[in-house]
């Protein structure tokens, strides 16, 4: 009897122990600048993040940046300039036609970050001292990230394999030569659409694999850009990746396709491709 009761009061006073911490410290969310509830449908930042590089054939070597948004409802657009932008301490470097982004979709649900969005290339002296730098401020957040050519940091690109795992080679127009990996291809020619008027873009994708995954990202551009299906998998023996989209406002805009052959495996860091999309959208 007396153990139980004894056992009673140490659960009544660690009860009221831990009431009163909680209450001694909580702040209302309001209030916080970084909070424990990370994930949050707005107010939240938007980091930029480094991603790796990867050597090419020429010695020149590929910087990847990718972002990860916080906030399940709140997207960014975040035009070029003191909010958005590259700097480096390599002299010379050229970052002015860098293909950064300038809007940012809300938090994928089936994924966490938005892997290798962009990719800037570095010539051959650059080398472990030397940095480029992404800015993002986003809601009184001011981000930063470093891209530097360091061992630890190198990736297997397009292929890994230690994995078994190859990116999927993506075509623009069915005759076009593939391209392979995060460096991705462009189109070769602006797309016309106009404004409210839904325009088809699409890409001829080969893969080893019977399925892949593509999905559909508004890159850059003035206004908001929909699409009736932005991410999905096709059978690799058909290979036609398409989608409707559709742009509220005139100008120029991106679109990024990315492909791979899961979405499991990007948390891998391997593998997959990259596709952007010119379009001129007019009234």
């Amino acid at each position: 009897m007396q153990s139980r009761v004894k056992t009673q009061i140490l659960y009544c006073l660690g009860l009221v122990s831990l009431l009163g911490t909680a209450s001694a410290q909580q702040i209302d969310l309001n209030q916080q600048s970084w909070s424990a509830e990370v994930i949050r449908p707005n107010g939240q930042a938007l980091i930029p993040l480094y991603d790796g590089w990867y050597p090419n054939k020429d010695g020149s070597k590929s910087i990847c940046f990718g972002y990860f948004n916080m906030n399940t409802e709140e997207s960014f657009d975040i035009p070029i300039g003191e909010d958005n932008y590259l700097e480096t301490d390599y002299p010379g470097l050229d970052l002015s036609n860098a293909n950064v982004p300038t809007h940012f979709d809300v938090l994928p649900r089936a994924y966490r970050h938005v892997f290798c969005s962009f990719t800037v290339n570095v010539p051959e002296g650059f080398n472990s001292t030397h940095r480029v730098t992404w800015h993002i401020s986003s809601n009184r957040f001011d981000l930063s990230t470093p891209g530097k050519v360091i061992a630890p940091y190198v990736l297997d690109e397009p292929a890994s394999d230690g994995r078994g795992d190859i990116a999927p080679v993506v075509k623009l127009s069915p005759n076009d030569e593939g391209v392979r990996g995060r460096t991705g291809i462009h189109t070769s020619n602006t797309v016309s659409a106009r404004v409210g008027e839904s325009v088809q873009l699409q890409a001829w994708i080969d893969h080893s694999d019977e399925e892949v995954w593509v999905g559909w990202s508004h890159h850059s551009g003035p206004g908001k850009v929909e699409f009736d299906n932005k991410e999905y998998e096709i059978q690799t023996i058909d290979g036609v990746a398409s989608v409707q989209a559709t742009f509220s406002e005139p100008g120029e805009y991106v679109v990024r396709m990315q492909t791979i052959d899961t979405i499991a495996a990007f948390e891998f860091y391997c593998c997959h491709t990259n596709a952007y999309f010119h379009i001129n959208v007019s009234n």
